[in-house]
C-alpha cells in the first residue's frame, strides 16, 4: 500500500513538471515545427525567446553572412575594393546550387557580386568573392572559421563559402552564434540592410530578375533584412531582421529573429512570421527614466538650499515583454558633501524585476548647492525653536 502511494504521488509530481515545462516552452508555439529558432534584440545582444539555440545544426546558405562578412573586412581594410572587376572562371561558372548565372568570361563589380550573395543567395558569386578576397576557396574558408573564432562562434565551423553539401559534411552553426554573427554584421557594416531590402535583383541587359529570396520582405513592415538557407539536411531556414518604430516614451526596437529547419518554403514565411509578429507584440523597448523628469528630492539640512531635486543621469529605456513590471530602488548617499555642483553624483536607482537586477544608474543633481553660511544656519535655528515654542503654547 505505501509503495503504490508513493508510485501515485512521485507520477502526479512527474506530470507536473512535464506540463510546467511544455507550458513554458509553448510560449511562442512553433517548437514543434522547427529544429531551432531565436528572437534577440540587436542593440543590447538580448535574447528574448530560444529553442534548442546551443546546438550546433547545418545552416546551408546562412553561410554567406560569414562570407558577406569576410568580403567586407578585406574592402574595409584595402586589400580589395567594392569597385574591382571579377573575371568569371570556368570553376565559378560550374558552381552548382541557386546561381547569379555566371558564364565563363564574364566580368562584374566586386560590388554586384556581394548584391547577388545577399539578395538571390547566388553560390556562384559566393565563390567568385572568395577567389578574389584571398586567392582560392581553401584560403578563403581558413579565414572564414579564423574569424568565427574571433567572434567566439564555437558551435561554428565552415567547409565553404556557399552552405552547399559536400561530401564531408555541411558548414554548421549553432542558432546562438548565428544571432551574434548577424548582429555584428548589422553593427560593423550597417549598409548591408539597404541591399538586403531589395525585392530583387534586376540586370537588364543579362536578362536577370530574381526576387529577393526573404519571404518577409514587404510581409511584415520594417523588415528588411537579411538571409535564407535550405539544404535537405538543414530544412528550410531564416535569419529576419526588423526595424520597429517606438511610439511616445518608447525607443526604436530591431529584432533579429531566426528559424532553422522548416519542412517547406511555405512553413518557413509561416513560421518566421510567427516568431517575428510574437516580438512585436509582446515587446516593447519602454523608457523606464526620463532624465529630464524629477525622481526624488535630496534633503540638505545644511545648505544654502534645503531641498533639491535629484534626476535620473541619462534616459533609461528597458526592454519589457507585456505583463513584466519594473521596478525601483533610489539609494541617495549616506553623506553629501557640500558644497554641490550641477551634475554631482549623489546616489543611485536600481531597476529590477521580480527576478534580478537588471541595472543601475547614477542620481545627480542639475543646481549648484552651497553651503550655508553661519548667519543663516542661525536664522534656521531661531525659526525652528520659535516654532517649537509656538506649539508648546497653542
Amino acid at each position: 500500500m505505501k509503495n503504490k502511494l508513493q508510485r501515485q504521488i512521485a507520477f502526479i509530481i512527474v506530470f507536473i513538471l512535464l506540463f510546467s515545462s511544455i507550458s513554458f516552452a509553448n510560449d511562442v508555439g512553433i517548437e514543434g515545427e522547427v529544429r531551432s529558432y531565436l528572437l534577440g534584440d540587436f542593440e543590447t545582444g538580448k535574447i528574448l525567446e530560444g529553442y534548442n539555440i546551443d546546438k550546433p545544426l547545418e545552416v546551408a546558405s546562412i553561410t554567406k553572412l560569414m562570407t558577406y562578412l569576410v568580403v567586407m573586412d578585406e574592402v574595409s581594410s584595402g586589400n580589395i575594393s567594392l569597385d574591382d572587376l571579377v573575371y568569371i572562371d570556368e570553376e565559378v561558372a560550374s558552381i552548382r546550387g541557386s546561381s547569379f548565372n555566371l558564364k565563363e568570361g564574364e566580368i562584374f563589380s566586386v560590388e554586384t557580386l556581394i548584391e547577388s550573395l545577399l539578395i538571390v543567395s547566388a553560390n556562384d558569386s559566393a565563390v567568385a568573392l572568395a577567389k578574389h578576397a584571398s586567392g582560392d576557396t581553401n584560403n578563403f574558408v581558413k579565414m572564414m572559421n579564423n574569424k568565427a573564432k574571433d567572434l567566439n562562434l564555437n558551435a561554428t565551423y565552415y567547409i565553404n563559402p556557399t552552405g552547399f553539401p559536400e561530401e564531408q559534411g555541411q558548414n554548421m552553426m549553432s542558432t546562438k552564434d548565428i544571432f551574434v554573427l548577424s548582429k555584428y554584421i548589422i553593427e560593423k557594416y550597417p549598409q548591408v540592410l539597404e541591399i538586403t531590402k531589395m525585392p530583387c535583383m534586376d540586370i537588364t541587359d543579362r536578362e536577370f530578375l530574381n526576387e529577393n529570396t526573404n519571404p518577409l520582405l514587404g510581409e511584415i513592415y520594417g523588415v528588411d533584412g537579411l538571409k535564407t538557407g535550405f539544404t535537405n539536411k538543414a530544412g528550410n531556414c531564416l535569419v529576419a531582421t526588423a526595424n520597429i518604430v517606438g511610439s511616445e516614451d518608447e525607443k526604436d526596437l530591431r529584432f533579429i529573429s531566426i528559424t532553422m529547419g522548416a519542412k517547406t518554403m511555405e512553413k518557413r514565411k509561416e513560421l518566421s512570421k510567427t516568431l517575428l509578429e510574437h516580438g512585436i507584440s509582446n515587446y516593447k523597448n519602454k523608457r523606464i527614466l526620463n532624465k529630464d523628469i524629477p525622481i526624488d528630492i535630496l534633503k540638505l539640512s545644511k545648505g544654502k538650499k534645503t531641498e533639491v531635486d535629484v534626476y535620473p543621469s541619462e534616459d533609461v529605456y528597458i526592454i519589457i515583454k507585456a505583463g513584466e513590471d519594473i521596478y525601483k530602488d533610489i539609494q541617495i548617499d549616506e553623506e553629501v558633501k557640500l558644497p554641490l555642483k550641477a551634475g554631482d553624483q549623489v546616489g543611485r536607482v536600481i531597476l529590477y524585476n521580480d527576478d534580478e537586477i537588471i541595472v543601475e544608474y547614477p542620481l545627480e543633481v542639475r543646481e549648484d548647492v552651497k553651503k550655508a553660511n553661519f548667519i543663516i544656519m542661525i536664522g534656521r535655528y531661531l525659526k525652528q525653536f520659535i516654532m517649537f515654542i509656538w506649539e508648546l503654547i497653542f
